[in-house]
């Protein structure tokens, strides 16, 4: 039989355990409650960020540029090209910063993804531009006069044309305090520089090229054989999207990167990933812009001659290359900045093409000093 002093030992015991019980229940309740705050505050945060650095962008707004001729002879009729500005005109116009688009990329993307994150709009004057072929500005897409196939060859040099005639005989601008571009959009740059020397006083050409090196034409020729194929024999335009996807995901980053990044079996979303991407441009206007790209070379005008071409350029060259870019590959953009005795931002990840996201916020930093300098 129990005894008092048992049976109060028991009771004792038992509330004990039952306080226990409790306290444990508040302290894993306040826990769990704690950490729902904490994810909700992390969550906010995240959301505030994204929210801060992928702006929406500014209204599209389109100018007519009339009947544009090109550099081969053929003219573009009813030209348009679709621009988006932020920030304020000062009263001199001095503080006006172009920012072309990219291969198979629109106006409304620098924003949103960021991209235009290094110009500081209560300083300057923004205008993106989307590069003829496009899909926005005057391509095969959307001419209704020269239609797909019939949309005459577009060169970088006729983009930087077009933004040259957007910028003087539209907006009235007839002088940039910078010109920026990231890709193709760093080849119009460099194009600038070389073709209206006298037109700005800085250039940051992002991971471009002054022209192509011998790997970079065969990844874009590649992807531009695939589309023709395809257009020559009425087949599958779909597909041929898709191939040409995958050949730009291959070098989009470096193989490094991939075996870092993607286990073996993440391979199929990496080639919905290639395939998705290849979508991103109809057809044709997808092979005007690498025809443009693959025929890319400044020292055309100067007979080849690559010191005659450096001793055009009379603006201040921040150049930004990834060292393990398999896209646009680094040597002949840091060939034409010991040319020119510029300055240089060399990224050494291993992201590849996109080494410049990769340390975004260091580029940004070096891009800002760089377009404030006196």
């Amino acid at each position: 039989m129990e005894s008092a002093l048992q049976l109060n030992y028991r009771l004792t015991s038992n509330n004990y355990q039952k306080v226990k019980n409790i306290y444990h229940y508040r302290v894993l309740n306040n826990w769990r409650k704690q950490n729902i705050m904490r994810s909700v505050f992390m969550l906010l945060c995240l959301l505030l960020s994204v929210t801060l650095h992928a702006a929406e962008a500014p209204p599209l707004q389109i100018a007519s540029l009339g009947d544009f001729k090109l550099e081969n002879g053929d003219v573009i009729q009813d030209a348009k090209i679709a621009y988006r500005t932020a920030g304020t005109l000062n009263a001199d116009r001095s503080n006006v910063i172009l920012f072309p688009t990219w291969f198979t990329g629109t106006s409304e993307e620098l924003f949103t993804s960021d991209a235009v994150g290094a110009v500081d709009t209560s300083q300057f004057f923004l205008i993106t531009v989307d590069a003829l072929a496009n899909g926005i500005s005057s391509s095969p897409s959307n001419s209704t006069q020269q239609p797909q196939r019939n949309f005459p060859v577009v060169s970088i040099g006729d983009m930087v044309q077009s933004q040259h005639q957007l910028l003087t005989e539209v907006l009235g601008i007839t002088h940039l305090h910078a010109v920026i571009g990231i890709s193709m959009g760093g080849m119009q740059a460099y194009e600038w520089v070389t073709t209206y020397p006298e037109f700005m006083d800085r250039a940051v050409p992002i991971v471009g090229s002054p022209r192509l090196a011998s790997y970079d034409l065969l990844l874009w020729t590649a992807q531009l054989i695939a589309l023709e194929q395809a257009l020559d024999c009425d087949c599958n335009e779909t597909t041929a999207l898709e191939v040409a996807g995958m050949i730009s995901h291959l070098a989009l980053y470096s193989p490094d990167f991939h075996a870092r990044q993607d286990p073996h079996d993440q391979g199929a979303a990496l080639l919905k990933d290639g395939r998705a991407g290849g979508m991103t441009l109809a057809i044709n206007d997808r092979v005007a812009q690498l025809q443009a790209m693959i025929a890319h070379d400044v020292s055309t005008s100067f007979d080849g001659e690559w010191p005659a071409t450096a001793d055009a350029v009379k603006a201040e060259i921040l150049a930004v290359v990834g060292t393990y870019d398999h896209m646009v590959t680094p040597g002949p953009a840091l060939t034409f900045a010991e040319l020119t005795n510029s300055q240089t931002l060399v990224l050494d990840n291993d992201c590849g093409h996109q080494s410049f996201r990769c340390e975004q916020d260091r580029a940004f930093e070096e891009i800002r000093a760089f377009l404030s300098t006196p």
